[in-house]
């Protein structure tokens, strides 16, 4: 059985400049997201991940991977970050949804946002 991954990405604490940053986004041959029920079937992913891993505290540069089965033509949904703070850090389910979202509805397929103080997401 062939699977296709795509990485997504990006967990940060609550900053006021999360509204102003934007994804970085790659540009590959694949783009799932382009239609609404690739974006759904993400968001769907994003929600039970986010619910099973937040809230939580991280240690100093712990990372956290995942690679989830979603309901779409393209069946894998890569998730990873990781604190980079040199400290403990807390991520709440709100916050861990927001984040990955923007990605998925900034990119048509990977993407990445390491705009945010203490993180980094692929």
């Amino acid at each position: 059985m062939h699977f296709k991954g795509l990485s997504v990405l990006s967990v940060a604490l609550a900053l006021p400049n999360i509204a102003l940053s934007k994804p970085s986004c790659e540009n590959n041959l694949e783009w799932p997201w382009y239609e609404p029920d690739g974006r759904s079937a993400a968001a769907h992913g994003i929600d039970k991940w986010c619910n099973n891993i937040a809230p939580s505290r991280f240690n100093a540069e712990q990372e956290v991977k995942i690679c989830l089965e979603v309901d779409h033509e393209v069946k894998n949904l890569n998730l990873w970050f990781k604190n980079t703070n040199k400290h403990k850090a807390d991520l709440s389910i709100d916050y861990c949804k927001s984040l990955l979202k923007k990605i998925v509805d900034s990119c048509l397929g990977a993407g990445y946002d390491n705009t945010n103080s203490g993180w980094y997401g692929r």
